[in-house]
């Protein structure tokens, strides 16, 4: 999920629900979800989403063909590369990074540029995870550095404006680590270092300056709990609010001023709630009742 600010809406594609992989794209309004396209990127799982304000479109990246079981595209990892108008999709043909899934994915609004990091794909019975860093400037894909975060995937990213930085937390380990990219070097706050996580989900509050983190699996169970990082030490703000999960997606929605979260899963159930922190607690704006996971090979 990412947030178009031309268009004033929360953007979310593709995923798995409880039965299959989609590739439909909706939008949310804060009142209620819009189907925009049932069609144009092939299904899939852990791509990279993120709004190039600078060219107004939504550039999408990569992504898995499978969530769960153990069907024959398990190992199909995808690098091609998509961007929405607010109208249609495009498929760009130009060279991409190496194809990948759970990347980190931010915008830079600063200097203009998609920021790209890590992920991981199959490779016969091996996991190889990525540890590079590249950016979109609108015409190509640039590898901006081999070096800083160790290789991993389930990272998650997103861009702090008032200190100019893209800020990544977590990943597999899983990882308490947070790095921060200026656009030529990565590096590691230490002083943030906490409890591990994989699969979480950042965001940016821009009013209230902080970026605010949610979920996630610890190694041993999902969490619930909300964060927030002010550029030196991450603080917890809430226990209460969407169910324990991970693999939900979250952005801000500058218009209203609040963070917008959806879905997720628990590894048994899959959710499809929304719901919104204004900065001090979260409010649940659609309420569907979780759905236990079919193993059905996806």
């Amino acid at each position: 999920m990412t947030y178009d600010g031309d268009r004033g809406v929360a953007v979310l594609f593709g995923g798995a629900d409880e039965r299959q992989v989609l590739g439909d794209l909706w939008s949310w309004d804060g009142e209620q979800w819009h189907c925009l396209a049932d069609s144009g990127p092939p299904p899939r799982t852990f791509p990279a989403l993120a709004y190039d304000s600078a060219r107004r479109r939504l550039v999408l990246f990569g992504g898995n063909r499978v969530l769960f079981g153990t069907g024959e595209e398990t190992r199909t990892f995808l690098d091609d590369m998509w961007t929405w108008d607010g109208s249609a999709w495009l498929q760009i043909e130009t060279t991409t990074p190496s194809a990948r899934a759970e990347a980190g994915a931010a915008y830079d609004s600063d200097r203009g540029r998609v920021v790209l990091f890590g992920g991981y794909r199959n490779q016969g019975d091996e996991r190889i995870r990525l540890g590079d860093t590249w950016e979109w400037d609108g015409q190509q894909w640039e590898l901006k550095s081999s070096e800083g975060p160790p290789p991993r995937n389930g990272t998650a990213m997103t861009y702090d404006a008032r200190r100019k930085r893209t800020v990544l937390f977590g990943g597999n380990g899983p990882s308490g680590e947070t790095w921060e990219w200026d656009g030529r070097d990565w590096k590691h706050d230490v002083s943030a270092n906490t409890e591990g996580r994989f699969n979480s989900t950042l965001s940016y509050d821009e009013k209230r300056q902080v970026v605010v983190r949610f979920g996630g699996w610890t190694g041993k169970e999902r969490g619930g709990d909300t964060w927030t990082y002010d550029g030196t030490e991450w603080t917890k703000v809430a226990d209460e609010g969407p169910a324990a999960r991970n693999h939900a997606v979250m952005v801000y929605d500058r218009r209203r001023g609040v963070v917008v979260l959806f879905g997720g899963h628990d590894g048994d159930q899959v959710f499809g709630d929304t719901w919104e922190w204004d900065g001090s607690k979260w409010l649940q704006r659609t309420e569907l009742a979780p759905r236990m996971r079919v193993d059905n090979g996806h």
